[in-house]
């Protein structure tokens, strides 16, 4: 059997899609998927649309660096490629970093798609219960409603959603889409968590609109950074204050190794 024909059944089952699903996903025949599982090799033209489908790129799937990297070294990866992680030397309020994260540069559907696929993991993950995903503006709008689409066409989850505007409209109104109620259990979706000051400062602003629980705060990074007023870390101040759950793609830690390491 050949190496990509492994992979595609592995990727598929890694996936929970079952060879009647691939095929729909990339428009062609059951047997046609069966055929590549078993020894066949799909066409040439085929292997953007399996990459896409799978979240990996064509070189993974040809079997290249297919079980070296783990999830978060792959999205790292995903960040580096995007433009998203910036290598270097930086002096970011008094520390020095080795990165920097410029999340406005996850700029093209694919890396929306995968974005919102893996919040979405994070967060069936947990086994969460939860009513409403929020999104902060500005960055953690298109993330969340990415997060959103993703729970319902990987997961079936049907939830409401909105997020938050930096401004009022022209009717006092900081909340587009769905009004929290009172009772929700809230689920906010942003790109960074640091000091925690400026998501706090929201979160106390929505929680002004309704009496609502904060069951999660989504993120792609947590960068461990000190608030200096509380002596300790913003996820930290945040999980402390909220009484939620902080779940990160990555942290810190994770990207300083993968740059340590040469993998980005």
């Amino acid at each position: 059997m050949s190496v990509i024909s492994d992979n595609i059944k592995k990727l598929r089952k890694a996936k929970g899609m079952t060879q009647e699903e691939l095929a729909e996903a990339v428009n062609v025949s059951f047997q046609a998927v069966s055929k590549w599982e078993n020894g066949g090799s799909p066409d040439l033209e085929m292997l953007p649309l399996l990459a896409n489908t799978f979240g990996v790129t064509i070189d993974e799937l040809m079997g290249f660096k297919l079980n070296s990297y783990t999830n978060k070294e792959r999205f790292i990866k995903l960040m580096d490629d995007a433009g998203v992680l910036k290598k270097g030397q930086y002096l970011i309020k008094g520390v020095n970093k080795a990165y920097y994260i410029e999340s406005e540069n996850f700029t093209t559907n694919i890396h929306l798609a995968k974005l919102g696929e893996f919040f979405a993991d994070l967060i069936m993950e947990e086994h969460l219960e939860f009513d409403c995903i929020v999104g902060m503006a500005y960055h953690g709008i298109s993330f969340s409603a990415a997060t959103a689409i993703a729970l319902s066409n990987k997961y079936g989850v049907t939830v409401n959603y909105c997020h938050d505007r930096m401004q009022p409209d022209s009717k006092d109104r900081f909340i587009c889409g769905h009004t929290p109620e009172d009772g929700e259990r809230i689920i906010i979706i942003d790109d960074l968590i640091g000091s925690g000051k400026t998501i706090k400062e929201r979160i106390e602003r929505l929680k002004k609109l309704a009496g609502i629980k904060i069951t999660a705060i989504v993120a792609i990074v947590d960068n461990h950074e000190e608030n200096i007023e509380n002596c300790f870390n913003g996820a930290k101040l945040l999980s402390d204050e909220y009484g939620c759950k902080i779940l990160t793609v990555v942290n810190g830690d994770d990207i300083v190794h993968a740059i340590d390491q040469g993998i980005v």
